[in-house]
């Protein structure tokens, strides 16, 4: 019988001076980010920003769930861990990256979608997204302070091609999330902004990348893998034009809107 689970690279050892350097990087740009957001929570009088960045946080306890499904791998020797679930060592600074990264890009994407943008602003937006994620990635796996192993397609710098996908439209749907409920989420209300990303991050990771999920758990090898990879894109791609159909202004205006259920 085939074994379907990929096997991990369980003898990996975290480069000390890497992980540290990744570590200041991250914090320096969450101090970046965090100012930026809260200036504009000053400016729109708004507590927004603050729950944003808190969900962030919360949505990084995830991050071992998603890398049994994903196939990542962050080293158990050479490192002190944040938390460790499913054998996993998640390291200090993913905490960091989380909430500048999904917090800080899901509330540009808010104010985006809230000041109006076009259908080829939000297709722009989402490849810078794509290109952020290829950037941000690819040196820490250069410097193996983690690896995405087992029947990956698609490597650029060690990144699957597939994997910025999901992460560009999970930045997409973290601002269209805020976006949908931006009326109803006041006064004490305002809390459940936080609840809101870890929700969102796990809804938009399952929802696009189910297809490579089952497909590096089938035993079936390479050649599924990246038949799988083009349907995970593909769906992504489909999230990212339907949420610019309801939200962006141009296409909002365009589309008629039957009663539900009812063909055009």
């Amino acid at each position: 019988m085939i074994d379907q689970m990929p096997q991990a690279p369980v003898n990996m050892v975290m480069p000390a001076q890497a992980n540290h350097l990744v570590l200041v990087i991250n914090g320096v740009l969450l101090l970046a980010v965090a100012a930026l957001m809260l200036r504009d929570g000053w400016k729109t009088r708004s507590f927004l920003p603050v729950f944003c960045l808190l969900g962030g946080a919360i949505a990084s306890l995830m991050e071992p769930l998603f890398d049994v499904m994903i196939c990542v791998w962050y080293p158990q020797y050479g490192q002190t861990p944040l938390y460790r679930f499913f054998n996993i060592s998640v390291p200090y600074w993913l905490l960091p990256a989380y909430m500048w990264t999904i917090s800080g890009q899901g509330y540009l994407m808010y104010r985006k979608f809230q000041s109006g943008i076009s259908m080829n602003q939000l297709w722009l937006w989402y490849l810078f997204f794509y290109a952020v994620d290829l950037f941000l990635e690819g040196p820490g796996l250069m410097l193996h302070i983690y690896d995405y192993y087992g029947p990956q397609p698609m490597k650029i710098f060690g990144l699957p091609l597939w994997m910025a996908a999901t992460n560009a439209v999970m930045f997409v749907l973290v601002g269209a999330a805020y976006r949908a409920v931006q009326e109803v989420l006041r006064g004490p209300r305002i809390w459940i902004a936080t609840a809101l990303v870890p929700v969102v991050v796990g809804a938009s990771q399952i929802s696009a990348g189910w297809p490579v999920w089952l497909a590096f758990h089938s035993g079936q090898g390479v050649a599924f893998t990246t038949a799988a990879s083009f349907v995970t894109i593909g769906i992504s791609v489909m999230i990212t034009y339907l949420v610019g159909l309801y939200f962006c202004v141009p296409a909002r205006a365009a589309v008629k809107v039957p009663a539900f259920g009812r063909v055009i």
